[in-house]
């Protein structure tokens, strides 16, 4: 008991010891809050008034006469950048994220003529003097949803950028659109500018321009880069979504405007000779003649010439290939731009049966056709799209044609199949109305005719066929059509 009593004791003590340090401790803070409020009271101050005089400074723009310093900023931008800008509203000043001029709804002019208007523009500025207005230096220009209405001979524009004088700022351009007329003013493409910003690399000693685009709803980035020293343009153009990548270095002092283009297209990597002759630019490789052909910029006309060792359907005509990407861009659907491209593939890698074939792609004021291309199976079948083009309905994409198959070795192809003997006809031609769902590789048959008539039994099955559905590029799926197919003409 007495032991217990002392144990309690004990911890009475050690509390009651806890208890009178924490009392001497808040008495000693207090003592020491009352000294430095004190001591600290005119270093408080001293901040306060620092900081008052600091803002006061960064607000000094606010009191300066709009229409001098308008025409300041509109000197010093045409000065250094040989832009010519027209404010339509007063400017006003902001403070953050650091010190510069807002105007809205301002215009860009070249030669007198309007080319933009710029409905957000910034016009950073140094913060050198601001009790001297004319001692204003603009620093970064920020162009923000500027719509440019240009032409050919307007471009020249954006060739000066690239010819600024060396300095350490910087001109930006977003969510920017450009929009290229022609002659008769008729709208031949719309590129979107996302971020574009041109600058000088101090340590290359090289005039920049970097900008993320979109065309045809194709994104893709460029990256120009103007050597004034060597007087050599480099250009990089990269699109991930066509996959593909150009680069091409040239001297644009040179009269005669030719050189080499390192053309990376679906992986495969070819260098392409060019040479600009007036209007038109003239394209080839090697020896192997593997790509050659011609663009004219007025009008806009492609011809080109595509021969390939090998190719898979799946690069052609596949969900994901480089055709149907095109086609889903709307980039083909131009009304301004003709193309004829002659393809010669001799194998087709993913269907040993298939070869030498000739595609013929033209586009004319955005119809895309591939009439009389035509492709062999072994050397026994010579396959014909007699009539054959592209439909684009929303998301759907169809080829539509007209087909014409004719025997070359008629029981080669019987042998191939293992169609049995009593089902092999002579057969000299076959025609058919087709459509082809490239988004889910279905094909649906119509008035088939064997060498000029039609067949009961034959339009029957090829009925029942088209209502089934069934993917046609599937080797079990085909080989029982071709059976049935020549069992049901034979009855």
């Amino acid at each position: 008991m007495n032991k217990h009593n002392l144990l309690i004791k004990k911890i009475k003590q050690i509390f009651l010891s806890i208890n009178n340090s924490i009392e001497s401790n808040f008495n000693k803070i207090k003592f020491f809050k009352k000294n430095e409020f004190i001591r600290n009271n005119r270093v408080f101050f001293g901040i306060s008034a620092v900081a008052i005089l600091t803002l006061s400074y960064f607000l000094v723009p606010t009191m300066y006469n709009k229409n001098i310093i308008q025409e300041e900023i509109k000197n010093q931008i045409f000065k250094k950048y040989k832009i010519e800008v027209i404010f339509n509203e007063k400017i006003r000043y902001a403070l953050l994220p650091k010190p510069h001029f807002v105007s809205k709804n301002s215009l860009i002019l070249r030669d007198k003529k309007e080319i933009g208007v710029v409905k957000n523009l910034k016009v950073f500025i140094g913060i050198d003097n601001f009790f001297t207005f004319n001692k204003i230096k603009i620093k970064d220009l920020f162009f923000i949803k500027t719509d440019f209405n240009i032409k050919k001979k307007d471009l020249i524009f954006f060739e000066e950028l690239l010819k600024t004088e060396p300095n350490e700022n910087k001109i930006v351009f977003k969510k920017s659109n450009l929009f290229f007329n022609g002659l008769n003013e008729e709208l031949l493409f719309l590129n979107k500018i996302l971020n574009g910003k041109f600058f000088y690399d101090s340590f290359n000693l090289e005039n920049v321009l970097i900008s993320e685009n979109e065309i045809f709803n194709i994104p893709y980035k460029i990256i120009v880069k103007n050597d004034k020293f060597n007087k050599e343009l480099l250009i990089k153009f990269n699109s991930k979504k066509i996959r593909l990548d150009i680069e091409n270095n040239t001297s644009y002092e040179d009269k005669e405007k030719k050189g080499i283009i390192d053309f990376l297209f679906v992986n495969r990597d070819l260098l392409l000779d060019y040479q600009i002759k007036e209007n038109s630019l003239f394209f080839f490789t090697d020896k192997k003649k593997l790509l050659n052909g011609y663009f004219d910029f007025k009008p806009f006309y492609l011809n080109a010439d595509l021969n390939y060792e090998g190719v898979s359907t799946k690069n052609l005509f596949s969900n994901d290939s480089i055709l149907i990407d095109l086609i889903k861009t709307e980039i083909l659907n131009n009304i301004n731009l003709n193309v004829n491209i002659n393809l010669d593939v001799k194998d087709i890698t993913n269907i040993n049966e298939l070869n030498n074939l000739k595609l013929k792609l033209s586009l004319e004021q955005g119809n895309i056709t591939v009439s009389k291309s035509q492709i062999l199976w072994k050397n026994d079948l010579q396959i014909i799209l007699k009539e054959g083009f592209i439909n684009h309905d929303d998301d759907k994409i169809s080829l539509i044609g007209k087909l014409v198959i004719e025997a070359k070795n008629i029981d080669n192809f019987y042998k191939s199949f293992q169609i049995k003997k009593k089902y092999r006809k002579d057969i000299n031609q076959i025609e058919m109305d087709f459509v082809y769902n490239l988004n889910n590789s279905k094909f649906k048959f119509d008035n088939v005719k064997i060498d000029g008539a039609t067949n009961k039994d034959l339009s029957n099955f090829i009925n029942k066929y088209n209502s089934r559905g069934k993917v046609f590029f599937n080797k079990i799926i085909f080989k029982n059509f071709i059976n049935d197919f020549f069992i049901s003409y034979a009855g």
